[in-house]
């Protein structure tokens, strides 16, 4: 079974992170397409729909968090999944944080390969309810 047709969007001001979950997300079969800033992600959200955007918390643009909230205002079917090596998934006023906000899921850098599959299938398994739920852990 292919995911050609499920595009993913991922934001990331550094280079190797971009290159690392393109690849990743690619060589699973989805449709990736890479965004070094808010800017250029905004741009891609204009042009294409995306099930999921990968994005990083610290941008060289402007907060990922904030680019977040402004992604769910203008899709509120894109599952957004943010990613960090500034944050963890189990400090708890981050999970205070990310409860309180539209995201299915925070990954923390460094990541591997189970991260990203296990929270893509998650993601995608549970995308009807992503404008009702505000955080579904990966």
């Amino acid at each position: 079974m292919t995911n050609e047709r499920i595009s993913v969007l991922v934001v990331d001001d550094e280079p190797d992170m971009l290159w690392a979950l393109g690849h990743i997300l690619s060589r699973s079969g989805y449709g990736v397409v890479t965004a070094s800033n808010a800017s250029r992600a905004l741009d891609c959200l204009k042009e294409q729909d995306f099930a999921l955007a990968f994005i990083d918390v610290k941008l060289s643009d402007m907060d990922g968090l904030q680019l977040a909230t402004t992604i769910r205002e203008m899709n509120l079917s894109v599952g957004i999944i943010m990613i960090s090596g500034y944050y963890y998934a189990n400090d708890a006023e981050i999970e205070q944080e990310f409860a309180q906000r539209p995201y299915i899921g925070f990954i923390a850098k460094p990541f591997n390969l189970a991260d990203i599959r296990n929270i893509v299938h998650k993601a995608l398994t549970n995308r009807e309810d992503l404008s009702m739920t505000p955080l579904q852990k990966g």
